[in-house]
């Protein structure tokens, strides 16, 4: 039993997720992402002829996975699969990111529409065959990450189970129930190490200093600006609030508030842990319909979660830039900060801009991370039966080969940390 596994992105990196896998009958490519660079310039994966790949998988909606996947789409069609919420959320993020890097995507709204037109929706659990790719199996199961995401396992016509858990998160929140690792089996993982050198807090002591810190800011008078990742943590952060009971206003504006819109609806409840909480909390939030709201609400004592999480656009940075000399207001971070973005110069420098002004709002950073840390990314190696090989991906290369080590230590497994560009040829 064996394949062929070609790294066209995601190895000792984080983002631009890429995996060609291939055998003597089946094609497939998991995931066809982008990251940014500081300039915030797309950077797309190696290259793949469309008309060599048989069939997509994708794990879940964000860029680092989905961007770069309608560039397959200008003269072939291929059958494209993921669960029905992702297949909205992508649709959602992808015109989004060409509306503002329009100019660098080598791909226009004809490609993807004609990538969401190819797409096959599939539920967790539940194994179909995929035609395209000599009858190679295909079974989703829920990764926790955020609605929608999935970990993929594939049996392929040589006999080689594959999986592969795109972002994964093992514990729950109070928007996901946490992965589904219950009877997994396969030879070979492809598993993310984003945190594998580091494991995160409790969620519940993170919410608990949040939601602290947010009341002390509205006792005093005070605006919080959260901003956040439009899918997925912007809806943690409201189910957070309305758990908690925390008094005051709360307005969502951006993206926030369109894929909350999205969530609360139909079949889409049953990706998320607890549905009926998520939609009283947003009946009871203040949506932001336009600039002659926003430029109100920024002026009155409440909460404000809006995207982008990282201030690289969207109302959040119009907010932060309003409130950044008023020592009684807050930011409070809530997602990861790339290097270069306002975000992380917020953190680590006090300033939104360089050269601006120094921030005199209260900042802070809370780990809300969506992605499971060292320990719990080993208890998911270790649910796997019948495993031999362990390929590490979407980590920074010293995480990468610091986790690989851990993980031959504490499994005695066969662990290999891939280069950019390198195919492996695996043989179980």
């Amino acid at each position: 039993m064996g394949a062929e596994i070609t790294f066209l992105g995601g190895a000792r990196e984080v983002g631009r997720a890429a995996y060609w896998v291939k055998d003597g009958k089946a094609s497939l490519l998991l995931d066809y992402g982008v990251s940014f660079d500081e300039e915030d310039r797309p950077v797309f994966p190696e290259y793949v002829s469309p008309k060599d790949v048989g069939a997509v998988v994708l794990s879940h909606a964000h860029l680092d996975h989905s961007g770069a996947l309608p560039m397959l789409y200008s003269a072939i069609r291929r059958p494209a699969y993921m669960t029905k919420l992702t297949k909205e959320l992508t649709a959602i993020l992808i015109n989004d990111f060409l509306k503002l890097s329009g100019y660098y995507a080598t791909y226009g709204e004809t490609e993807v529409k004609e990538f969401l037109e190819s797409v096959r929706t599939v539920d967790y659990r539940r194994t179909v065959e995929i035609p395209e790719a000599g009858g190679t199996l295909l079974t989703f199961y829920d990764a926790g990450h955020i609605p929608g995401s999935a970990m993929v396992k594939l049996e392929l016509p040589s006999g080689l189970k594959l999986l592969y858990t795109g972002d994964v998160r093992l514990s729950e929140t109070q928007l996901l129930g946490g992965a589904d690792v219950s009877g997994l089996e396969a030879d070979v993982l492809i598993i993310e190490a984003t945190y594998g050198k580091s494991d995160h807090p409790p969620r519940e002591n993170v919410e608990a200093l949040f939601v602290s810190d947010v009341r002390e800011v509205l006792q005093g008078g005070g605006t919080v600006l959260v901003p956040a990742f439009g899918v997925g943590r912007g809806q943690e952060i409201l189910a957070v609030l309305a758990d908690h009971e925390v008094e005051g206003d709360v307005y969502l504006d951006g993206m926030v508030r369109n894929v909350t819109e999205l969530l609360i609806q139909g079949e889409n409840k049953k990706f998320l842990k607890n549905p009926d909480m998520l939609e009283k909390a947003y009946e009871e939030a203040k949506v932001v319909r336009g600039w002659q709201d926003r430029r109100r609400v920024w002026k009155r004592n409440g909460v404000i979660i809006a995207s982008a999480g990282m201030l690289r656009g969207g109302p959040s940075l119009y907010y932060a830039r309003k409130i950044q000399g008023i020592p009684k207001d807050a930011i409070f971070l809530v997602s990861f900060q790339a290097p270069g973005t306002p975000g992380r110069r917020l953190v680590e420098e006090g300033v939104i801009e360089e050269g601006g002004p120094r921030v005199e709002a209260r900042t802070q950073w809370f780990d809300f991370s969506s992605h499971a840390g060292a320990s719990e990314l080993l208890e998911i190696i270790k649910s796997v039966n019948k495993l031999k090989k362990v390929i590490i991906v979407h980590s920074e290369e010293s995480t990468a080969l610091h986790f690989a080590q851990r993980v031959r230590e504490e499994t005695g497994l066969d662990v290999i940390v891939p280069k950019p560009m390198e195919t492996l040829k695996v043989e179980v």
